[in-house]
Protein backbone atom coordinates (compact mmCIF):
# COMPACT_ATOMS: atom_id res chain seq x y z
CA UNK A 1 0.00 0.00 0.00
CA UNK A 2 2.99 2.44 0.74
CA UNK A 3 4.30 2.21 -2.80
CA UNK A 4 1.26 2.72 -4.12
CA UNK A 5 0.92 6.07 -2.00
CA UNK A 6 4.47 7.03 -3.10
CA UNK A 7 3.57 6.84 -6.61
CA UNK A 8 0.56 8.84 -5.82
CA UNK A 9 2.23 11.64 -4.58
CA UNK A 10 5.32 11.33 -7.41
CA UNK A 11 2.86 11.60 -9.90
CA UNK A 12 1.44 14.60 -8.34
CA UNK A 13 4.91 16.51 -8.00
CA UNK A 14 5.63 15.60 -11.92
CA UNK A 15 2.15 17.17 -12.68
CA UNK A 16 2.45 20.26 -10.62
CA UNK A 17 6.15 20.71 -11.66
CA UNK A 18 5.41 20.76 -15.23
CA UNK A 19 2.65 22.93 -14.97
CA UNK A 20 4.56 25.14 -13.04
CA UNK A 21 7.21 25.26 -15.36
CA UNK A 22 4.86 25.96 -18.75
CA UNK A 23 3.16 28.61 -16.72
CA UNK A 24 6.23 30.62 -15.70
CA UNK A 25 7.46 29.81 -20.01
CA UNK A 26 4.16 32.02 -20.49
CA UNK A 27 4.89 34.61 -17.83
CA UNK A 28 8.22 35.10 -19.40
CA UNK A 29 7.52 34.82 -23.12
CA UNK A 30 4.30 37.85 -21.77
CA UNK A 31 7.16 39.58 -20.86
CA UNK A 32 9.37 39.74 -23.82
CA UNK A 33 8.92 42.69 -26.52
CA UNK A 34 7.64 41.67 -29.69
CA UNK A 35 5.42 38.76 -28.14
CA UNK A 36 2.64 37.71 -30.73
CA UNK A 37 -0.52 38.61 -28.35
CA UNK A 38 -2.95 36.22 -29.73
CA UNK A 39 -0.75 33.52 -29.55
CA UNK A 40 0.51 34.50 -25.72
CA UNK A 41 -3.13 34.22 -25.20
CA UNK A 42 -3.89 30.83 -26.73
CA UNK A 43 -0.85 30.08 -24.59
CA UNK A 44 -2.08 31.39 -21.54
CA UNK A 45 -5.08 29.12 -21.95
CA UNK A 46 -3.26 25.94 -22.38
CA UNK A 47 -1.59 26.87 -19.22
CA UNK A 48 -4.83 27.41 -17.40
CA UNK A 49 -6.50 24.26 -19.23
CA UNK A 50 -3.58 22.07 -18.42
CA UNK A 51 -3.23 23.07 -15.07
CA UNK A 52 -7.05 23.16 -13.97
CA UNK A 53 -6.87 19.51 -15.38
CA UNK A 54 -4.06 18.73 -13.44
CA UNK A 55 -5.73 19.79 -10.25
CA UNK A 56 -8.31 18.10 -10.52
CA UNK A 57 -5.85 14.79 -10.83
CA UNK A 58 -3.71 15.77 -8.13
CA UNK A 59 -6.75 16.40 -5.42
CA UNK A 60 -8.98 13.40 -6.26
CA UNK A 61 -5.46 11.41 -6.01
CA UNK A 62 -5.09 13.08 -2.80
CA UNK A 63 -8.51 12.11 -1.53
CA UNK A 64 -7.80 8.75 -2.48
CA UNK A 65 -4.48 9.06 -0.46
CA UNK A 66 -6.94 10.27 2.42
CA UNK A 67 -9.53 7.05 1.38
CA UNK A 68 -13.03 7.87 4.17
CA UNK A 69 -11.48 10.53 6.03
CA UNK A 70 -10.78 12.39 2.54
CA UNK A 71 -14.62 13.34 2.60
CA UNK A 72 -14.58 14.04 6.21
CA UNK A 73 -14.90 17.99 6.86
CA UNK A 74 -12.61 17.92 8.81
CA UNK A 75 -9.56 17.67 6.63
CA UNK A 76 -8.42 19.99 3.96
CA UNK A 77 -8.09 17.98 1.04
CA UNK A 78 -12.50 17.46 1.45
CA UNK A 79 -12.97 21.69 0.72
CA UNK A 80 -10.24 21.57 -1.51
CA UNK A 81 -11.78 19.03 -4.34
CA UNK A 82 -15.34 20.97 -3.60
CA UNK A 83 -13.82 24.20 -4.08
CA UNK A 84 -12.03 23.00 -7.22
CA UNK A 85 -14.92 22.02 -9.21
CA UNK A 86 -16.15 25.71 -8.96
CA UNK A 87 -13.04 26.84 -9.72
CA UNK A 88 -13.05 25.78 -12.74
CA UNK A 89 -16.13 27.25 -13.71
CA UNK A 90 -15.41 31.11 -12.37
CA UNK A 91 -12.29 31.29 -13.77
CA UNK A 92 -13.74 30.26 -17.28
CA UNK A 93 -14.45 26.79 -17.92
CA UNK A 94 -12.23 24.21 -19.39
CA UNK A 95 -14.56 24.60 -22.98
CA UNK A 96 -14.10 28.08 -23.03
CA UNK A 97 -10.48 27.09 -22.80
CA UNK A 98 -10.29 24.86 -25.63
CA UNK A 99 -11.83 26.71 -28.12
CA UNK A 100 -9.20 29.37 -27.56
CA UNK A 101 -6.78 26.80 -28.13
CA UNK A 102 -8.45 25.59 -30.90
CA UNK A 103 -9.13 28.53 -33.20
CA UNK A 104 -5.16 29.52 -32.52
CA UNK A 105 -4.47 26.21 -33.86
CA UNK A 106 -7.00 26.94 -36.91
CA UNK A 107 -5.36 30.03 -37.73
CA UNK A 108 -1.95 29.62 -37.49
CA UNK A 109 -1.06 25.72 -36.81
CA UNK A 110 0.61 24.33 -34.14
CA UNK A 111 3.66 26.80 -34.23
CA UNK A 112 1.01 29.19 -32.39
CA UNK A 113 1.95 27.03 -29.44
CA UNK A 114 5.42 26.33 -29.78
CA UNK A 115 8.14 27.49 -27.79
CA UNK A 116 10.60 30.47 -28.46
CA UNK A 117 13.55 29.61 -29.92
CA UNK A 118 16.34 31.66 -28.38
Amino acid sequence: DFQLIQGMLADCAVDIAVNRAYTHQVAWEADQPGTERKALHAKASTAKLAASEVAGRVVDRCLQIFGGRGYDRSYPVERLYRELRVDRIWEGTSEIQRLIIANELIKRGTRALALPRH
